[in-house]
């Protein structure tokens, strides 16, 4: 080979590793409709969401993840008694900020992200050779997929088939796909339960709830809460606003709900309200209907597995104790749990 064939030689061969990709990976797209280069085979993950957290560990998945969000304990407590080790790993960002030195330690073949992660973050990941998926458990188009607080045509068909989607993805990436199917089978077989059961009551006789957060802050239209109320039978009060967002004590004496939730990880919330002199005329107030959630209800903006398979047989249990007298809520959860999760729930019910 002479002087000059050489460097051609070379150069041709890595334009054509270049045009191929890499073998050992392949490209995926997310749910802010990214195109991302995965590894074929994951072994290493920096999960900087909580949802999706769950979701790797109901997988199974759990021994891949190397790093977590920095919230995790308050966004989604309990979790670590299902997935010990998760307790004690680095963290090294969090929903909207991500340290990416401390991700690059980390060495991951995948970053699990929200959708509403600000761009410059996902940008200076990606920019720093990360593969980074963005999960929103969601079926946003356009300017609605990156929002926290999304419009859609349809909440229930957004997040039904955006949580099949984004299951469906996790599940692909980190190399548990039939999971990932049976996961999505048992929360939509365990939905159309409590869907033929309530389906029967009228409007005027379905009970109007509220889910109380800190600080006055509830869930409106949009999120995937009003879903669960309207799922389980019920009304969400406060329909009418948008999001996540903070209302008035006036807003609720207006609305004046039949059943307070609160959602287990605010559980001071439900002794506020309890001891509140504003709230001692609140129909759920004066009737002691308000109910902490138990942690597989996860009745949040974004929907989980759990919230379908559990939580709206939980809660219309709650609303029409009548209509499910046979369901015992703790042998449901015991047997979600143990296909899911390796044990038996141990949280209250």
């Amino acid at each position: 080979m002479n002087l000059r064939s050489g460097p051609l030689l070379a150069l041709a061969v890595a334009l054509s590793l270049l045009m191929l990709g890499p073998a050992d990976a392949r490209t995926v797209t997310d749910q802010l409709n990214r195109t991302v280069t995965v590894p074929d085979k994951v072994e290493r993950i920096v999960v900087l969401q909580h949802q999706t957290l769950d979701i790797l560990v109901e997988l199974g998945a759990a021994d891949k993840i190397v790093g977590v969000l920095r919230t995790w304990q308050k966004l989604i407590p309990g979790l670590d008694k299902y997935a010990p080790q998760i307790a004690s790993l680095p963290t090294p960002g969090d929903l909207q900020a991500a340290n990416v030195e401390e991700v690059l330690k980390l060495k991951p073949d995948v970053v699990f992200v929200t959708n509403y992660a600000p761009p410059a973050m996902i940008d200076q990941l990606a920019k720093a050779g990360l593969p980074v998926v963005a999960i929103s458990l969601s079926k946003g188009e356009g300017v609605e997929a990156p929002k926290l607080n999304p419009t859609f045509v349809d909440d229930d068909a957004a997040y039904a088939e955006g949580l099949k989607i984004g299951v469906r993805l996790i599940g692909d990436i980190v190399g548990k796909g039939d999971r990932a199917e049976q996961l999505i089978d048992y929360a939509f077989a365990q939905r159309k339960k409590v869907e033929d059961r309530v389906a029967s009551i009228p409007d005027g006789e379905r009970v109007e709830l509220y889910m109380a957060n800190p600080d006055m802050s509830t869930y409106g239209s949009g999120k995937y809460t009003g879903v669960i109320m309207k799922r389980s039978g019920g009304i969400n009060v406060a329909a009418g606003v948008r999001g996540a967002t903070k209302v008035s004590m006036e807003d609720v004496l207006a609305w004046n709900p039949q059943v307070i939730f609160v959602q287990d990880r605010y559980a001071p919330v439900a002794d506020e309200i309890r001891k509140g002199a504003a709230w001692q005329h609140v129909d759920a107030v004066e009737n002691e209907r308000i109910h902490i959630t138990p942690e597989y209800v996860k009745p949040w903006g974004y929907p989980l597995p759990e919230a379908l398979a559990l939580g709206e047989l939980w809660m219309a249990k709650k609303l029409y104790p009548e209509r499910f007298a046979d369901i015992d809520m703790q042998e449901q959860a015991d047997a979600y749990y143990t296909q899911f999760y390796g044990q038996k729930y141990t949280g209250p019910n």
